[in-house]
């Protein structure tokens, strides 16, 4: 009896490596890998990491946006073309104040500049968003800052 269950389990043993190996042969594993490459657009006041927000600024002041774009191993590239998008406060407006694009650096750094307008609708919290392409793929970062006044 002892012998024909170890017979019994050795064979079941036996065909559920035979049928995994089958599977894998079958069915071959697709490699599911997420995406790493990255954008940071960050300001000269702070902003630094995926969606982080930057710090105060007041009318009339020049607000500098810097994006930095690079691939899976965390490698700078230049000569991406980045969009930035520039949004007033949300306080009745929501229009876009800046849309343009600028080409990363060798170092993987893209730039575009604006004034803030002396307006009253310039206080508030603003938005920035950036995007650009790696290896077909769309990548996003925000940013927001505040006007003060």
């Amino acid at each position: 009896m002892k012998k024909e269950i170890t017979i019994a389990a050795t064979s079941a043993i036996a065909l559920i490596i035979l049928l995994g190996s089958v599977s894998y042969l079958l069915f071959p594993q697709v490699s599911v890998q997420a995406y790493t490459a990255t954008i940071d657009v960050y300001t000269q006041h702070g902003g630094q990491g995926k969606d982080k927000p930057s710090g105060n600024f007041t009318k009339l002041e020049t607000v500098h946006l810097y994006a930095e774009v690079k691939n899976t191993s965390n490698t700078p590239l230049g000569a991406k073309l980045v969009s930035f998008e520039v949004h007033w406060p949300d306080n009745g407006t929501g229009s876009i104040l800046i849309l343009g694009t600028a080409q990363t650096n060798p170092s993987g750094t893209a730039e575009k500049s604006f004034t803030i307008p002396p307006s009253t609708r310039s206080i508030g919290r603003w938005l920035v968003y950036v995007t650009t392409q790696v290896d077909e793929q769309i990548i996003v970062d925000t940013l927001t800052f505040w006007c003060n006044g």
